[in-house]
């Protein structure tokens, strides 16, 4: 086995290894009942040869004396109900034995499965944010969900019933030979081909399958993201066009699966054939064999049943091997996530105070997502603790990489950041991610109740402090007009919610942390103003209590910050107070220019409209 296959397989082997003894008992359940099931033709053999032909088959072994004990072979000849009854009891010790088979296989494959789901989802959380950030989404849920179910189904039934097979045929055959070797050569004559084009099918249908998993995983990337925004489908108008780009997949989905059937088809009528052959060389060439004295008439009988024993399930054998080509595509996807790199833990175990004070220094940093492409470049300044920081800078700048290298959701190559006076790498992610609250530019909120959704960064928290966050980031008012207050469940994504609201509870999901550093990535941009200053009013009012850094592109929020970064790109080119940054003609500058502006031309329009009666204006 080649290191690719064994790395491969590995996950699945480690996952079966805690339940061995489970699957061994299966295996020998199965031994046991093949076992009683060789036994059904031979009473009948056994009851022809030696109860009722004359002349009667007589040997000295445990067989004769078994007759002996039970009245002889006259008595049996006219109690025949007895064979009959002993075919019954023996039929059903083995179904007893097949249902232990399944009991012990059944509990140990859900419980592997069920590690194996726990397994994938804990990795899940901590893969790379560079992998999370090129996945598809679809594609994910697709290898786990409906490729772990694939290989649930595999071990649970595939598994067992080639396992089966090989019991059967290692059992059955030399009991076999050992009865008579012509007709046991006979029985199994095209046996070798039948295995040899279920091996051949095995290899076809493999590479098939990965094409239909993966035209499957195209198909529900495409359903979730237009589930997801469907909105923005809707508002282009644009449904044709993505139904369209639905049509164009699931033909193709289609179309693999048709010929995947066709594949079966193939297989079948042409494995049927195979069957149906040899059990015709059995019944013409074994009669024929009878007729001539070269065996008995229950030795006839018993290979009848001995091929149809063995035939049928060897047959079975090339869709348990199908389904096992299947199980392989499955293992394979899933092992590509399990295989993925999680995030690197800290190197240097130290000693990390409870809570942080809220320092942050950066050193000629530098980071690129790829390697020909910086994103930063030679980035120093340091920030003190309780310190409010408004950064800005045009799109593309840098600020918001700068928010994610301290998060440590990625890792610089160049450079130093410490907080604390503690270098950033030697400090374990989650204990940063800890001692810092973040509302990045996206909002996302669960479909849970909004008291969920807050509550999530502290789930400990009291209503009481709940409800401060929540004034704080001026939703409580508009939380308590819903008919349910805080117990109102949101849709996926916080589709019921407006851009400004999601914002708002998000901010308070975060507030509601009360972490030493507080990072708001451009967090108020779907709010208007007069709620913008609320806001802003309330995180002031905790000035000195937390490190706080606010991505925005409003001048009105960066004037009350104690400094001004100027970010482009991937520098820091300016830095300083509003008053101070106002005297340098420079970025900063042009862009409270152009804002004033704005200002100064919306309010001349609002009295030259209102000079001339054509608005009218009140309060809302």
């Amino acid at each position: 086995m080649s290191t690719k296959s064994h790395s491969q397989y590995q996950v699945l082997i480690d996952l079966i290894r805690n339940k061995k003894w489970y699957y061994l008992g299966s295996v020998i359940s199965v031994g046991i009942a093949s076992y009683f099931m060789f036994l059904v033709p031979t009473i009948g053999k056994e009851a022809i040869d030696r109860v009722l032909t004359e002349p009667r088959v007589e040997k000295e072994d445990l067989v004769q004396r078994m007759i002996d004990w039970a009245g002889g072979a006259e008595m049996l000849a006219n109690q025949l109900w007895l064979a009959g009854g002993a075919i019954v009891l023996v039929t059903i010790v083995s179904g007893l034995f097949m249902y232990l088979k399944d009991y012990l296989a059944a509990s140990a494959c859900e419980s592997t499965v069920q590690r194996l789901r726990d397994h994938l989802y804990h990795h899940l959380h901590h893969l790379s944010e560079k992998y999370i950030g090129s996945a598809e989404s679809g594609d994910i849920l697709q290898r786990c969900t409906s490729d772990i179910d694939t290989l649930r189904e595999f071990l649970t039934m595939q598994v067992m019933n080639i396992g089966r097979t090989l019991v059967l045929m290692a059992i059955v055959i030399p009991l076999m030979f050992m009865q008579h070797a012509g007709m046991t050569l006979l029985s199994l004559i095209l046996v070798p081909i039948v295995l040899y084009y279920a091996r051949k099918f095995f290899f076809q249908v493999r590479d098939l399958f990965q094409q239909v998993d993966e035209a499957e995983g195209a198909l529900t990337t495409i359903v979730q993201e237009n589930l997801t925004g469907i909105r923005v489908v809707r508002a282009f108008a644009r449904q044709d066009y993505e139904c369209e780009k639905f049509e164009e997949k699931n033909s193709t989905y289609s179309d693999l699966n048709y010929r995947l059937i066709c594949m079966f088809a193939n297989f079948w009528a042409f494995s049927d054939l195979l069957c149906l052959l040899q059990s015709g060389l059995v019944l013409f060439g074994g009669g024929w064999l009878a007729s001539q004295g070269v065996i008995t008439v229950g030795t006839y009988f018993a290979f009848i049943g001995y091929t149809s024993m063995l035939i049928w399930p060897i047959r079975q054998l090339g869709k348990e091997l199908s389904e096992a080509g299947k199980a392989t595509v499955a293992i394979t996807r899933i092992q590509e996530i399990l295989d993925a790199p999680e995030e690197t833990s800290s190197a240097k175990a130290m000693h990390l105070p409870e809570r942080f004070k809220g320092t942050i220094e950066f050193d000629q940093v530098s980071f690129g997502y790829e390697p020909d492409r910086q994103v930063l470049n030679d980035v120093s300044f340091s920030i003190r603790a309780g310190e409010t920081v408004a950064i800005v800078g045009p799109t593309g700048a840098g600020k918001s990489t700068l928010i994610q290298l301290l998060m440590r959701l990625y890792d610089y190559g160049k450079g130093s950041i410490k907080i604390d006076g503690m270098e950033l790498k030697h400090i374990g992610r989650k204990h940063i991610r800890g001692q810092i609250g973040t509302l990045l530019q996206e909002p996302f909120l669960f479909s849970r109740s909004l008291r969920e959704n807050i509550k999530f960064s502290h789930l400990k928290a009291s209503d009481e402090a709940m409800v401060l966050a929540a004034k704080s980031a001026a939703v409580h008012h508009t939380i308590e007009s819903f008919q349910k207050g805080y117990e109102t469940v949101i849709g996926e994504r916080g589709v019921s919610l407006s851009g400004g609201q999601k914002q708002r509870v998000t901010l308070s999901r975060t507030l509601l942390k009360e972490p030493p550093i507080l990072v708001l990535d451009d967090t108020l941009s779907a709010v208007d103003a007069a709620t913008e200053q609320q806001i802003i009013q309330a995180l002031h009012s905790k000035k000195g209590e937390q490190t706080l850094l606010i991505i925005t592109h409003r001048i009105s929020v960066c004037q009350k910050a104690d400094r001004v970064f100027v970010m482009q790109n991937g520098r820091l080119v300016e830095q300083g107070s509003h008053r101070n940054l106002l005297t340098k003609h420079g970025f900063y500058r042009e862009l409270w220019e152009i804002q004033s502006g704005q200002k100064e031309r919306f309010e001349q329009d609002v009295s030259s409209a209102k000079q001339q009666g054509d608005i009218e204006l009140g309060v809302t």
